[in-house]
């Protein structure tokens, strides 16, 4: 007969640190807003999705607000590493930064429909919900200073006149606008032309960019 813990006979639980519960709750948070928005977001549901018991939540996290605050940190993780990878090639090829833009942000990690559900859910929590403004307010100004740094450059080099911060903010917008229209109906919008429409955008400011796709 086996002994308690061998190879043959595990454990049915595993201990983890708090750092791995607490990222197991978030990843559970996000797929609970994926597969039922904001009312599949529930204490029962996360709990069942992470196989964890309900004490855990109020262990690691000021209740389910606190959870959700940390979920869409972790769901804006990707603007921060867009905004990282478009500063670092900025100087050198601000062409290539924004091009870099562009594709990661319609790269098929991204463009998943169940996440993209998950922050349609979010979207309209950011409205009434103060904490999750705050989040919004951090993250969304450095993604967007990050591409009119770019863009900026980009216009410096070509001896273009233009309002670099506000051609930012509309490549921003129309960015998440394709990821709603792709996501309501991926049969009327491919990826590729959702590329098409941000190099489309930006052409007509700067002239033309080298497209990847």
């Amino acid at each position: 007969m086996a002994t308690r813990g061998s190879s043959n006979n595990p454990p049915k639980f595993s201990r983890k640190d708090a750092g791995e519960r607490r990222q197991q709750l978030v990843d559970a948070a996000i797929d609970c807003l994926a597969d039922g928005g904001m009312a599949g977001f529930t204490i029962d549901r996360i709990c069942k999705k992470a196989g964890i018991s309900r004490g855990l939540i109020s262990h690691h996290f000021d209740g389910k607000d606190d959870l959700l605050v940390h979920a869409y940190e972790a769901m804006t993780h990707h603007l921060i590493e867009t905004a990282h990878a478009t500063h670092r090639v900025v100087q050198d090829d601000p062409a290539a930064a924004l091009n870099a833009v562009i594709e990661m942000n319609f790269a098929e990690d991204v463009l998943d429909r169940s996440k993209l559900t998950a922050w349609l859910a979010v979207w309209g929590e950011v409205t009434r919900n103060p904490s999750l403004r705050q989040i919004h307010r951090q993250r969304y100004p450095a993604y967007r200073d990050a591409i009119a740094s770019a863009i900026s450059e980009l216009a410096r080099i070509r001896g273009h006149q233009l309002d670099a911060p506000a051609l930012a903010t509309s490549l921003v917008a129309l960015i998440d606008g394709l990821w709603i229209e792709w996501c309501l109906d991926p049969t009327l919008l491919s990826a590729a032309d959702a590329k098409r429409a941000c190099y489309d955008l930006l052409e007509a400011k700067l002239g033309p960019i080298d497209r990847a796709s």
